[in-house]
C-alpha cells in the first residue's frame, strides 16, 4: 500500500457527541496539518459531495471524525457509490457519543488524543505494520425504508428499551462512551431480571441464516455485528461457524439469565449458555430477519414493519493505532 505518496482525507461531522464542546479546538489541530484535506459535514447531504472531492484527490487515507451513526453513512455512501477503485485505508476518531466501532477497530484514546495521534502518524512514514485491520460493514435493506442502510451493529429486543433509556437518561447529561453503554447495559439488566415491562420487552423474529431454514424465536436479546469487541469490552459472540457476521439471540425465558449474561458478555459463555437454555450464537454472511417492530442501527432506531435483510459488504481495512 503506497500511503507515504498519497493524500489524506478528513471528514467531521462537528454535531457528534464529542465534537459539540471541543470541535474548535480539534478543527484548528486537523487544519494545522497542510497534508490533510479536511471535510466537515454538516448533514447526510452533505456526504456525498464530500466523497467525490476527497476521491478527485486519490486519497490513500480516509480519517472520520464522528459517531458510530456518522462512520457507517459515510462508509455506506462509499461502499454503494463506486467512487474510489480500490478503498482508501480507514481511520477512525472517537468524536462521537459511543464510538464502539472507532474502540475496536479505531484510534484509541480520548478525542484529542487521538486526532495528535493520527495527525503525527500521518505526519511520519505511515507505518502500517501490524496496524491494519479488516471488517465487513452489514448492509441492511429494510421494507421501511427506500434504501439500504449500514453499519457495524444492529440490535433488538431489550436492548432497543436500552438504546432509548441511555438516550434520555444518560447522553442527556452529557455522559458518554463506554461508561454511559455501561450503565445503560446495567440497568437493561436490571429490568430484565426484575421483570420490568418496559426493559423485559421481547419479540417475535424469524431468522433466516444464509441457505437455512426459517426458524421462528421468542427473543429477548439480540445482538448482530461485525466487530469483535463491543462497548466496554463486550465479546458476546462465541460461534466458530464461518461467516462475517456474527449474531447472539437469547430467547425468552432463558435460564439463569444474569450469571450467564454476564459469562457471555465477557467472551467466557458459562455451560448454560446453550440454545437448550435459550442461548443461541450463529456466524453468517446473510441473515433474513422477518418481524415488526424497532431495530437499532449503530444507536439509530428504525423501524421494521415486516422484513429486513442483512449482507456482510466486502471487507473494509482499518487504521487501529
Amino acid at each position: 500500500m503506497d500511503l507515504p505518496a498519497r493524500p489524506v482525507g478528513l471528514i467531521s461531522n462537528p454535531a457528534s457527541g464529542h465534537n459539540r464542546d471541543q470541535f474548535e479546538r480539534i478543527r484548528a489541530r486537523i487544519d494545522g496539518q497542510p497534508g490533510i484535506h479536511h471535510r466537515i459535514t454538516h448533514s447526510p447531504a452533505d456526504i456525498a459531495p464530500a466523497l467525490r472531492e476527497l476521491a478527485a484527490l486519490d486519497i490513500g487515507v480516509l480519517a472520520i471524525n464522528g459517531g458510530d451513526g456518522t462512520v457507517s453513512a459515510i462508509l455506506g455512501q462509499l461502499l454503494e457509490s463506486g467512487l474510489f477503485p480500490r478503498p482508501p485505508l480507514i481511520a477512525l476518531l472517537p468524536g462521537g457519543t459511543a464510538n464502539m466501532n472507532a474502540g475496536d477497530i479505531g484510534v484509541r484514546g480520548s478525542l484529542p488524543r487521538a486526532v495528535t495521534r493520527f495527525c503525527q502518524w500521518s505526519e511520519g512514514e505511515r507505518d502500517t505494520t501490524g496496524r491494519v485491520q479488516r471488517r465487513a460493514l452489514m448492509r441492511v435493506l429494510a421494507d421501511s425504508e427506500p434504501t439500504p442502510r449500514y453499519c457495524m451493529f444492529l440490535g433488538g429486543g431489550a436492548v432497543i428499551h436500552g438504546t432509548e433509556y441511555a438516550h434520555q437518561e444518560i447522553h442527556s447529561r452529557g455522559l458518554r462512551d463506554d461508561f454511559s453503554l455501561a450503565l445503560g447495559t446495567l440497568r437493561t439488566v436490571w429490568g430484565v431480571v426484575r421483570n420490568v415491562p418496559a426493559f423485559n420487552r421481547h419479540v417475535e423474529i424469524t431468522l433466516t441464516l444464509d441457505d437455512g431454514e426459517p426458524t421462528r424465536y421468542d427473543t429477548l436479546i439480540l445482538a448482530v455485528s461485525t466487530l469483535q469487541r463491543l462497548s466496554f469490552g463486550m465479546r458476546p459472540f462465541w460461534s466458530q461457524q464461518p461467516g462475517a457476521i456474527r449474531l447472539t439471540l437469547m430467547e425468552q425465558g432463558c435460564t439463569r439469565f444474569a450469571r450467564t449474561f454476564f459469562s457471555i458478555v465477557r467472551g467466557r459463555p458459562s455451560r448454560n449458555a446453550v440454545p437448550t437454555s435459550g442461548y443461541r450464537s450463529h456466524n453468517a454472511n446473510r441473515i433474513g430477519l422477518a418481524m415488526t417492530g424497532k431495530i437499532n442501527l449503530d444507536g439509530e432506531l428504525v423501524d421494521v414493519t415486516e422484513a429486513a435483510q442483512i449482507s456482510a459488504s466486502v471487507p473494509l481495512e482499518f487504521l487501529r493505532l
